[in-house]
């Protein structure tokens, strides 16, 4: 959590108090704090909890790894890479070889040191056990490395059904539009790919593995997103180059941060009042520091970047619009591929970057081991450049003396009905019984993350939201 109290010593300024430690709180404290009238004072801090720094104990070198990776690209992440560019956070351009893999049994747990990590440079991947295809991003590399057990016949088949496949639902994307339906009843994913026709096989081991990695849940909760999020990220993002920013997102953090005063870290917001108008101008916060008394403040303005089952608990108004949201806990580790290998480094070591050898643009090695069937999931194993290797949603236990860090996140899960209700708090779709709803901005408070907006819940969320909260407050846009 972050508090921000007004300088009485000026005026008369307005004080905002944003709750939220991502990205979206972030943002939306560097729009407020930059405001060309400077009419409000508003601090947060903290995109760094998820990002580790990692030491090459044989070269020395220092490399800042995210837990999960965050990558984005034009069309797609629009608004995010226009903040970028006007930050001037260093980018580096990323390709990728899928490396689709069968969870076989004798490797259902998640170790550095199995075959899995010998698969992890470019030039072996489809080595893994059970992998079945291997796939280059934006086909740079044709053709992309033979899948390992492979025989000819089959995998010249698999190509030409891969191929027909994926112009069948990219023209499906950008031919065939979701139906809208009610608010309860929007089409699903998993009724959209049955419309269109798509291979059960194409959607089970290609499609799924790829969606549900990038939106961190399993195969089942990916079909019941609705389909138009799918479509959406499909139209804009295809054919787009991806960039992930240089030495981790820190960078961002620390561009976004210049000038901040009032941070209060390690506090627990206990709730947010703001239905008591006799009680005083503004919005009551209570919070708690670690196991001390619960302290209370009175301000302007609160922006809740939070999930929504967090806000839902702390601000009663939202209880009943978000309560059932759907959301689920993710954990992402960094794993050593050899005991001893790598380490984690103290904060204030120089780091550097494994972007910056002879090849700028290497392809880093991602491989989605996926058990099919009744809880079909994938795990995602990501290879980063630097020799470390990243698991989100991790098929079984690593080995302790492998993980160099665990981080875990709530991740809010995307159905029509959830969709909805998204709508209606954000103020672009009225409720279907006829019953007052909160709508985004009333009462003095708003929300702000990356579920606060019409599509997949990823970062381009979180800066969109922001972003709205600064047209509310009448804030101008300097990246806009």
């Amino acid at each position: 959590m972050a508090l921000s109290g007004a300088d009485e010593a000026k005026a008369p300024r307005q004080s905002v108090a944003i709750v939220g430690t991502g990205l979206a709180g972030l943002t939306t404290a560097y729009l407020l704090h930059n405001d060309d009238r400077r009419r409000y004072d508003a601090d947060e801090l903290s995109f760094d909890s998820a990002s580790v720094a990692v030491r090459n104990e044989r070269t020395g070198n220092v490399e800042r790894v995210d837990l999960p990776m965050r990558a984005g690209a034009g069309g797609y992440y629009a608004n995010l890479m226009r903040m970028y560019d006007y930050l001037d956070v260093p980018l580096h351009p990323v390709r990728f070889l899928f490396v689709f893999a069968k969870a076989l049994a004798s490797s259902a747990s998640t170790s550095a040191s199995s075959p899995l990590s010998e698969a992890a440079r470019p030039e072996d991947a489809g080595s893994a056990p059970g992998s079945y295809f291997v796939h280059a991003s934006n086909l740079h590399k044709t053709p992309p490395p033979w899948p390992r057990g492979r025989g000819v016949v089959a995998h010249v088949f698999e190509i030409l059904f891969l191929i027909v496949c994926q112009l069948w639902f990219s023209a499906a994307c950008f031919l065939v539009p979701p139906v809208a339906g009610d608010e309860h009843d929007g089409e699903t994913l998993a009724e959209y790919l049955e419309r269109v026709w798509l291979p059960q096989r194409y959607v089970s081991h290609y499609l799924l593995p790829l969606m549900s990695s990038v939106s961190t849940c399993d195969h089942a909760e990916m079909l019941a997103f609705p389909a138009s999020d799918v479509v959406n990220y499909k139209r804009l993002s295809h054919g787009q180059q991806h960039y992930a920013v240089c030495g981790g997102v820190h960078q961002v953090q620390s561009r976004l941060v210049r000038g901040v005063r009032d941070i209060r870290l390690g506090c627990r917001v206990v709730s947010i009042e703001a239905d008591s108008k006799e009680a005083g101008d503004g919005v009551l916060v209570r919070w708690q520091a670690g196991t001390g008394d619960v302290a209370e403040e009175r301000f302007d303005r609160v922006v809740l970047a939070v999930s929504p089952d967090v806000a839902a608990r702390i601000f009663r108004p939202l209880s009943m619009a978000l309560g059932k949201m759907p959301t689920k806990w993710v954990e992402s580790s960094v794993l050593s591929p050899r005991p001893g290998a790598f380490s984690v480094a103290h904060d204030g070591v120089p780091e550097s970057c494994a972007h910056h050898g002879d090849d700028k643009a290497p392809s880093q090695v991602i491989t989605f081991r996926s058990v099919f069937g009744d809880g079909a999931r994938s795990e995602a194993l990501h290879a980063m450049p630097g020799g470390v290797l990243v698991s989100t949603l991790p098929l079984g236990a690593a080995e302790d003396k492998a993980i160099l860090k665990t981080a875990g996140f709530t991740r809010t899960l995307r159905t029509p009905a959830s969709r909805a209700a998204t709508q209606r708090v954000m103020g672009g779709k009225p409720a279907s019984d006829g019953h007052a709803h909160w709508v985004n901005g009333e009462d003095g408070v708003w929300v702000a993350g990356s579920w606060c907006w019409d599509g997949m819940v990823l970062l381009e969320g979180c800066v969109v939201s922001a972003m709205r909260v600064a047209d509310d407050l009448g804030v101008r846009i300097p990246w806009r």
